[in-house]
């Protein structure tokens, strides 16, 4: 036979032929089935990834090019706040030459009280007088899609003056930087490449297994042609062709099925991340690779390592002998190899910032998650070789299992790997967020901060205290004191009511000194605003009554100096702030706040603790939570196929049993201990995997004295996988009836 004539006939083998056309047709449906599933969500993972990447570009395009210069075109300031739960950013622009750049998505600058704002931002100033009230400026136009991340994002700029003369304008000579990942934080880059692993690495599995559907009647019809006269190589052809028609017409499936999900997923808001409708549509190179590439290989490789005994040995096919036990040692060094890559500090000597360690993250993290379900078809064998006795539906499936492990351990396989990475992927943001809190755990939930520039803090003192919900508010004065030795310390210049209130200081009257750092009494020191600073010329000689105190409070500040003891210091150099005490039972305090602060704008810069208790990686809870849903739903779906396949291929013998009078009880609770066990087993290895991976990630990325483990959420989430095959096993009772039935056992 020729290369045509072994394709065409392994397509009729696939798509049935005179008798056998209807086990084939079921055989293929089952395998497309399975097949569009992975893909649709492989299409959806990659257009959501490139949606994400047109978003990053467009966020480091609008990112301004800071100037070194004395002087520059254009001085700017960043005021961020909360609203709502949302996050507002405003931009104050100062333009000082006619060559200023204009920032992207805007056709000018905003002239002083004015400013252009986002779509989303428009929408919401109209509908909410209580955003309205923080922003006095007027709104002369909105930004276009090309200067936003999102549509519903909250963005502006405003026309201003006075920041070229202020110290909190920053010079800018052009907007747009190049992107890195370097400029994110570490643990950010850190989670999302294990996030796509944990979505990407189980759609494989999935392929891979759902390639295999019905895989001994398949062989069995291979050997029949091999002892016919094929060669091995004819064989293969034939194999690879009957694949091949599963995966094409499951990867179209896939396709069709992902165009019409495509224009709902666009509109998707997954904890306030959202995309341009234009830019979730994937790369036509995308498609190909994945639809007509990846996947055909993918399937045809699969079908190939499952057949390869057949093509040695043509009579060995039959499955009622024992197979040969498989090896551990190669399933157990990819995990190994998993673990080194991620100690690269250890094995490699690699240090630095999260550019270097991606590489081995990626690696390592992909090489643990193959591993899990690697060893699964090992561990079921292991487990289940030398358990006896029981009840007969316990026996029958123990008995199945000890003849062919392989296959129910396949069928987990996709699920065991989601569970993995979803538990280290959770226990890696619980590490982060536990450290965060240990950063912030002394801070109060009523207290906030104005910070002041170029404006009179008596004036921006009067304005707060003016507003109800306000208990305490006191001015302070911030800045660093340097001697000839280098030595340098943080000086807070505040009265004596917010040392004893925030730094629990008894017995403080004005004119006293505290000394909680290292410094001495009568050292002289230069005064400055900026820790950087060169020494500056107004000196400070610390009294020779600074009495040493220990600071309970939630500052950490060397020197504490009441305005008595501040002599002949100019204040006005100094980093002014406000501290505020808000009432705790009036939720309308913090709005008041910013209400007060408006007419300031860039001048005062308040922070509250709805911002101080924001983290970067927040976004990935829910993320977390929506991911695992959806995975562990196309896992269901997945085992559903993946029984009735089983069920398929295994007619004639569960026809047989229930013909010798075993009832269809017995073998649905079979049924049940069949999926259960290779479950179990794997619900164990991926909470072990799972905790292993995320320990290591940890470790790599400096989280390590903070390592948490959600018990409750590892519970649920295997509670959640045990219980989907009891859904599944129901879900199969109607096909188990149908093929117990005596027309099965007819054979002509």
């Amino acid at each position: 036979m020729s290369w045509p004539t072994d394709i065409a006939l392994g397509v009729r083998l696939a798509v049935g032929g005179g008798r056998t056309v209807r086990s084939s047709l079921l055989r293929l449906s089952l395998t497309t089935i399975g097949i569009g599933l992975a893909t649709a969500m492989l299409l959806l993972l990659a257009t959501a990834a490139t949606a994400l990447s047109h978003q990053a570009a467009r966020d480091a395009a609008r990112k301004p090019q800071y100037s070194t210069a004395a002087t520059a075109p254009l001085y700017e300031n960043e005021q961020t706040s909360v609203y709502g739960g949302e996050l507002v950013q405003v931009d104050y622009l100062e333009p000082v030459a006619p060559d200023a750049p204009v920032p992207p998505g805007v056709q000018a600058i905003p002239a002083p009280g004015a400013m252009v704002v986002s779509p989303a931002f428009a929408a919401r100033l109209a509908a909410d007088p209580g955003l309205r009230a923080r922003f006095d400026q007027r709104v002369v136009g909105t930004i276009a899609p090309e200067g936003l991340t999102g549509p519903d994002e909250l963005w502006a700029y405003a026309g201003t003056t006075g920041l070229r003369n202020s110290h909190s304008g920053t010079g800018v000579t052009r907007f747009g930087t190049p992107m890195s990942v370097d400029q994110l934080p570490g643990m950010v880059v850190f989670l999302g490449v294990l996030a796509v692993l944990v979505l990407l690495v189980p759609l494989l599995v999935f392929v891979a297994s759902a390639s295999r559907i019905a895989g001994a009647e398949r062989e069995r019809r291979l050997s029949a042609l091999r002892l016919a006269g094929a060669s091995a190589r004819q064989v293969r052809r034939i194999g690879a062709a009957e694949s091949l028609v599963g995966a094409v017409t499951g990867g179209l499936l896939g396709l069709v099925a992902f165009l019409v999900i495509r224009p709902f997923a666009a509109g998707v808001d997954l904890a306030g991340i959202t995309v341009f409708p234009g830019d979730f549509v994937p790369a036509w190179q995308l498609v190909v690779v994945a639809v007509f590439v990846l996947l055909p290989l993918l399937t045809v490789g699969s079908a190939w390592l499952g057949m390869r005994r057949l093509v040695v040995e043509p009579l060995g096919v039959v499955r009622v002998a024992k197979t040969a036990r498989r090896r551990g040692w190669w399933r157990l060094l990819i995990v190994l190899l998993g673990v080194v890559l991620l100690l690269p500090d250890k094995a490699f000597g690699v240090e630095g910032n999260a550019g270097a360690k991606l590489p081995f993250l990626l690696g390592g993290s992909g090489l643990l998650l193959i591993g899990v379900p690697t060893l699964m078809p090992w561990l079921t064998e292991v487990a289940v070789s030398r358990l006896r006795g029981g009840s007969p539906a316990w026996q029958l499936a123990i008995r199945r299992l000890q003849l062919d492990s392989g296959t129910p351990s396949r069928v987990v396989a996709g699920i065991t790997v989601a569970l993995a990475g979803v538990i280290a992927l959770q226990t890696s943001i619980a590490s982060v967020q536990a450290d965060a809190a240990k950063a912030t755990q002394q801070d109060y939930s009523s207290t906030a901060s104005v910070y002041l520039d170029d404006t009179n803090g008596a004036d921006a003192l009067a304005r707060v205290r003016t507003q109800p919900g306000i208990e305490s508010a006191y001015l302070e004065y911030r800045g660093f004191l340097r001697n000839n030795a280098g030595q340098t310390y943080s000086v807070l210049i505040a009265p004596c009511e917010l040392f004893e209130q925030s730094y629990q200081l008894s017995g403080c009257t004005d004119g006293d000194t505290f000394l909680v750092g290292e410094a001495r009494p009568g050292e002289t020191f230069s005064l400055t605003r900026a820790y950087e600073s060169q020494p500056g010329t107004t000196q400070f000689t610390v009294p020779a009554t600074a009495r040493n105190a220990t600071s309970a409070g939630r500052h950490s500040d060397d020197v504490l100096v009441t305005l008595g003891a501040a002599g002949n210091i100019d204040l006005s150099a100094l980093s002014a702030m406000v501290d505020v005490h808000l009432d705790p039972n009036n939720p309308a305090a913090a709005q008041g706040l910013y209400v007060a602060m408006a007419p300031l704008q860039w001048r005062a810069s308040v922070r509250a603790q709805e911002i101080a208790g924001e983290n970067p990686t927040s976004a990935f809870v829910n993320l977390l939570s929506g991911g695992a849903v959806l995975t562990m739903s196309l896992a269901g779906v997945s085992l559903l196929v993946m029984t009735v396949g089983q069920l398929a291929e295994r007619r004639r013998p569960l026809a047989a049993l229930s013909a010798g009078g075993v009832s269809r009880r017995v073998l649905g609770r079979s049924l049940l201990w069949q999926n259960a066990v290779p479950m179990l087993i794997g619900v164990l290895a991926a909470v072990a995997g799972g905790l292993g991976i995320g320990a290591l990630i940890t470790r790599l990325t400096g989280y390590s004295s903070s390592f948490q483990v959600n018990g409750s959420f590892v519970a649920v989430i295997a509670g959640v996988a045990l219980a989907l095959v009891l859904v599944v096993t129901a879900a199969a009772l109607p096909i188990l009836k149908s093929v117990t039935r005596l027309e099965a056992l007819r054979a002509e």
